[in-house]
């Protein structure tokens, strides 16, 4: 298994990690060690390991090519995935980073500092990673990737760094343009905003890098991601697309992949491909759950709790059936520990593919039914304040609702006051095709995209001790983008 880091969001994979940033680095980096299994960050409480699909899973040496041809580059996050276990996934004081090369380029470093200039950023602060190669896809080869995976752990909250990924023999340096990324606040009385949208795949009408335009203007905090960045899991020509499209906008700019944390979800299109982990950092636990790396974590930015589990084996639960009991158990661990922290953190938002409630095309799908029935009895237990999902193109927001009273129906019910109940959230179509809206008893608001006039959705959350509220526009090729829901929540 392997990783943790190489797009916005994996726990794993590359560098070691980051004691406090002034001190001087008294032990220098071990030389390259050919084909471990298992990496810890220096500075960090967690490992990373590497997955059967990987060739060369090793520590970054000094060894670069005449043209590195460094990209890609995406801020992610490692940790260990329990609440209260050491290294535990933290975006307030640690980040991962994942980047590509030329497949001969073995350095694997990086540098970090709090102003935009390298020649002021301490000696110290340089650390080394992993490395590895992916095999290239059965669609759309590319030929195999040089994967570069770092990580930083003991970082200040809500702090600006600026960093470049490369390395190389001492005075003979290849570096990658410098990005700046903040980390998540501590204080659960700060205001946070997180970004939202889902369904990337095909990337129709830029729609993915028009959103990425509006969040890096909005400023958030961090992204969600709900799922099905591509069409065909292993086409490596989209997986590519996806990453460049949130990498760089068309001026060249920089964007949001290698700048904001982006906490994505595993959608039904990804299939568990090399390519999924490949393109992503996100936390894992190679030792309690070594089987499921990066598929589900949880956080805390500010006063929101955030859950992101990956349904796939829960909806089509005849590919690995151990998964949902295991899931299951973690994730009520997870939820009660969270609801006994509501004075500090006060609101819970959950986050998977699958629709539990959708007036769309698959909203009775039997594998939809399936994540109705295994996960409402626990959002309802645990009085999870909001849903975010996808797998329906479109945008709906159901009132608050519990599960059904009735043993075997399939409707929800209404809650009346709105607090009792969580809020199911679809905000879907950040390049997928569209699909019709459709309104159902529950629903609160429902709307379609024509990829014409209107590319897709997004939303941001809005959140602070006191209030969250959901606040979801259109994409729009002129910008103009108009808010068609603001919800606030209650609690």
């Amino acid at each position: 298994m392997k990783r943790t880091l190489i797009s916005l969001g994996l726990v794993g994979s590359a560098l070691f990690a980051v004691g406090c940033a002034d001190e001087p680095n008294q032990n220098p980096p071990p030389p390259p060690e050919p084909n471990i299994e298992r990496f810890r960050p220096e500075g960090c409480d967690f490992e990373i390991a590497t997955r059967p699909e990987y060739l060369n899973f090793q520590r970054g040496s000094a060894k670069t090519s005449a043209a590195p041809d460094i990209r890609r580059v995406r801020l992610g996050l490692g940790g260990n995935v329990e609440i209260g276990s050491p290294g535990r996934a933290d975006p307030a004081t640690s980040a991962g980073f994942g980047w590509q090369t030329d497949p001969e380029t073995l350095a694997s470093e990086i540098q970090w500092g709090t102003t935009p200039d390298p020649a002021t950023w301490p000696a110290a602060n340089r650390k080394g990673g992993v490395t590895w190669v992916t095999p290239e896809g059965l669609i759309a080869p590319q030929g195999d990737d040089r994967m570069h995976e770092a990580y930083l752990c003991g970082l200040t909250p809500a702090t600006t760094y600026y960093y470049r990924v490369g390395g190389g023999p001492a005075g003979k340096e290849v570096w990658s343009e410098v990005h700046s990324f903040t980390t998540t606040p501590k204080d659960p009385n700060a205001e946070v905003v997180l970004g939202v949208s889902g369904d990337a795949r095909g990337q129709d009408n830029q729609a993915w890098r028009l959103i990425q335009r509006r969040m890096m203007k909005a400023g958030v905090t961090a992204e969600l991601f709900s799922g099905d960045m591509i069409n065909f899991a292993t086409d490596q020509s989209e997986w590519h697309k996806w990453l460049d499209l949130a990498a760089k906008d068309a001026d060249g700019s920089l964007l949001t992949l290698g700048q904001i944390l982006t906490l994505s979800t595993h959608g039904n299109h990804e299939n568990h491909t090399t390519h999924f982990y490949s393109s992503v950092v996100l936390p894992q636990d190679t030792a309690k759950f070594a089987d499921y790396p990066e598929l589900f974590y949880s956080v805390d930015i500010g006063p929101v709790h955030v859950v992101v589990v990956d349904d796939f084996w829960v909806t089509s639960p005849t590919g690995k059936p151990d998964y949902a009991p295991m899931l299951k158990a973690w994730l009520e661990k997870d939820l009660e520990a969270a609801n006994q922290n509501r004075a500090n953190v006060p609101w819970i938002v959950g986050m998977h593919h699958h629709a539990e409630f959708s007036s769309s095309s698959h909203g009775t799908d039997s594998d939809v039914l399936l994540g109705r029935q295994f996960f409402v009895p626990i959002w309802d237990k645990y009085q999870v304040d909001l849903i975010v999902l996808g797998h329906d193109h479109n945008y709906e927001r159901t009132k608050p609702l519990t599960g059904p009273l009735a043993e075997g129906t399939l409707e929800p019910v209404v809650q009346e006051p709105p607090a009792k109940g969580t809020v199911y959230m679809v905000c879907a179509g950040a390049g997928a095709d569209a699909y019709g809206k459709g309104v159902s008893t529950w629903t609160g608001v429902s709307a379609a995209y024509d990829s014409k006039t209107v590319f897709g959705f997004y939303s941001f959350l809005k959140a602070n001790k006191d209030s969250l509220t959901i606040e979801s526009h259109e994409i729009r090729p002129d910008e103009t983008d108009p808010v068609i829901d603001t919800y606030p929540l209650t609690k």
